[in-house]
């Protein structure tokens, strides 16, 4: 990454932090009461806001030092491929997920399904975005990705 054409857009990948946290703010405070409803699922709920919250912590105590809230690779970090991360390229984004659709399931909002929705392409373009640079700063992350699946498990032949 020490070419001017390989030099990562900073403003860029604060963008995709900042739609994020915006994303995930109004999916735990928005009133689950405004906009259409839907039938709440809290049997489905509670246990994918539980496997979310296990599965963040499990990521961020397998990522130590690497972990970072911007999809660049930290200089000083190295690349993970144990863990949560033998199983998909971006465990802590399916557990954010998980944990935000437990969110959605519980409160029977038709618009926190929507902001699921968001948040699942947001993370879908910025794993592209982050993954562009991860094969720039680690040769041997093209081999991975061609074996491991992106966010789920087991999809991968």
């Amino acid at each position: 990454m020490s070419t001017t054409s390989e030099s990562p857009n900073r403003f860029q990948a604060w963008v995709f932090v900042f739609i994020q946290a915006l994303l995930l703010v109004l999916l735990v405070f928005l009133d689950r009461k405004m906009g259409p409803q839907i039938h709440r699922f809290t049997f489905l709920g509670s246990p994918f806001e539980w496997f979310g919250v296990i599965g963040v912590l499990v990521c961020a105590a397998s990522l130590r030092r690497s972990l970072t809230a911007v999809p660049i690779p930290k200089e000083e970090g190295e690349l993970s491929m144990s863990g949560p991360y033998r199983y998909v390229r971006h465990p802590m984004y399916s557990s954010v997920l998980l944990l935000a659709l437990g969110i959605s399931l519980n409160s029977g909002s038709a618009i926190k399904y929507f902001l699921v929705l968001c948040l699942s392409v947001l993370f879908y373009f910025k794993s592209i975005y982050e993954e562009k640079y991860l094969r720039l700063k680690y040769p041997e992350y093209a081999e991975y990705s061609a074996r491991i699946p992106r966010f789920i498990p087991f999809t991968k032949k």
